[in-house]
This record gives structure tokens, C-alpha cells and sequence, in this order.
């Protein structure tokens, strides 16, 4: 069986959704089995990302 997509529509109202109960979104991640997971900006203020540093 092959793995869910979540559609365009599934992403608007869950975005729709976060705003009308009042979240900052920071960040939508789409799960490989569909899933929509909304982050909220408070979370995503204090992430930093796990790039290299160089050092020249």
C-alpha cells in the first residue's frame, strides 16, 4: 500500500485550524504518512539548526 499524502486542502485547514485557536505557526511538517504537524513559533524561536560551522 503506498503511503498517504496529505493534500493541499489537508494542510490549509489544519494551518486555519492553529490560527483560529489562536497559535503562532513556526513551522508545518508533513509526515510521510500524511501526517500534518503544526509547530508553534515560541518552539521554533529557540531552535537552532545543526549545520557545520567552518572555519576558515
Amino acid at each position: 500500500m503506498p503511503a498517504a499524502r496529505a493534500s493541499q486542502a489537508v494542510i490549509k485547514n489544519a494551518i486555519n485550524a492553529a490560527k483560529e485557536c489562536g497559535i503562532a505557526i513556526g513551522a508545518v511538517e508533513i509526515g510521510k504518512d500524511g501526517s500534518v504537524k503544526i509547530i508553534a513559533e515560541s518552539v521554533v524561536q529557540g531552535y537552532q539548526t545543526q549545520e557545520p560551522k567552518c572555519e576558515w
